[in-house]
């Protein structure tokens, strides 16, 4: 069946797509910094290692072949130059970078994979990290054929997310505590449920899509007062949602990230390239996604959580 390596395999998306693949039977190292406990069984080889050290991880990995790699760790042009340059590329057939949207230029319209990219101020570095390494990907096709496959997901949700996200909405839901959100009802965005995202990667071992750009979404376009209207569905509990328009941001001295854990900003992409490529398309809209979610969030006693938040009950507060 091939054998896989994924980088990374021990926070939400990564070992996600781990343990999915070990469920469909193939034999899957993963590498990551040994940081945090492997928490599932089925691992064939955990390799510990700094992949930013280009020794290191010539060392760690001492040239062994693999057939499909997932890159799902690597963030920065200097993290794919290190890892490209050390792997053995005899037996390697697909090479899958898990990139962003956040590479593309702002846009309000739905943006498809020539569209053009930009360093995304919405994104910041992020952002420009991810396009450069796609960029430097990109050209190592072009100049020698290295196999890869690039899938572009906007938000991505789910059981498992160590963001502070749905977890912030399901949260304040709870508490019967009020929903700030920015802007206006005419930013739209999209998301992705975890299931269809680890689907959609490893329907690529299968797949002749060698050297193509995938936009990787279900194509549901979403509000903020629709997604925290979902939310609180499927808690079966009603919570005000308070808009914070940017003239008010601006009298009171706010920005977005202070209160909200997504950015203020349209996040729109086609989806047919993938649709038509025979590759699995995403099945799972936001509500029933939401819901696994819930269902998930409901068992845990602590969740490893990032909060940005300081001013959520501050704007609160003075929209008053």
């Amino acid at each position: 069946m091939g054998r896989i390596l994924v980088m990374g395999g021990t926070e939400f998306v990564s070992k996600a797509l781990v343990v999915h693949l070990i469920s469909k039977g193939y034999q899957v190292d993963i590498l990551t910094r040994g940081k945090r406990e492997v928490d599932y069984q089925g691992v064939h080889i955990h390799y510990i290692c700094n992949r930013k050290d280009k020794n290191e991880l010539s060392n760690t990995l001492n040239d062994t072949q693999y057939d499909y790699v997932y890159d799902i760790s690597a963030y920065t042009e200097e993290d794919v130059r290190i890892f490209t340059g050390v792997i053995n590329t005899e037996a390697l057939k697909r090479y899958v970078f898990c990139s962003s949207g956040a590479v593309y230029k702002p846009s309000e319209s739905r943006m498809s994979e020539i569209a053009e990219k930009d360093n995304n101020p919405n994104w910041g570095q992020y952002g420009e990290d991810k396009k450069n390494a796609e960029d430097y990907l990109i050209q190592l096709y072009n100049s020698k054929g290295f196999p890869i496959v690039i899938f572009r997901p906007p938000y991505i949700y789910g059981e498992g997310n160590n963001l502070y996200r749905e977890a912030f909405l399901f949260e304040r839901i709870q508490n019967k505590l009020p929903i700030p959100y920015p802007g206006d009802d005419n930013t739209l965005v999209q998301f992705v449920h975890i299931d269809d995202l680890v689907n959609v990667f490893s329907s690529a071992i299968d797949n002749d899509c060698v050297g193509q750009i995938f936009n990787l979404a279900y194509p549901e376009d979403i509000s903020w007062r629709q997604l925290i209207k979902i939310a609180a569905s499927v808690i079966e509990q009603e919570v005000p949602s308070v808009r914070i328009s940017t003239t008010k941001m601006n009298e009171i001295d706010v920005v977005p990230r202070e209160f909200f854990p997504f950015r203020d900003c349209s996040f729109l992409m086609s989806i047919e390239k993938l649709k038509n490529s025979g590759l699995y398309s995403p099945k799972i809209n936001l509500r029933n996604g939401m819901l696994k979610a819930y269902q998930w969030y409901q068992g845990k006693q602590k969740l490893p959580q990032y909060r940005k938040m300081p001013k959520v009950d501050y704007v609160i507060e003075n929209t008053k």
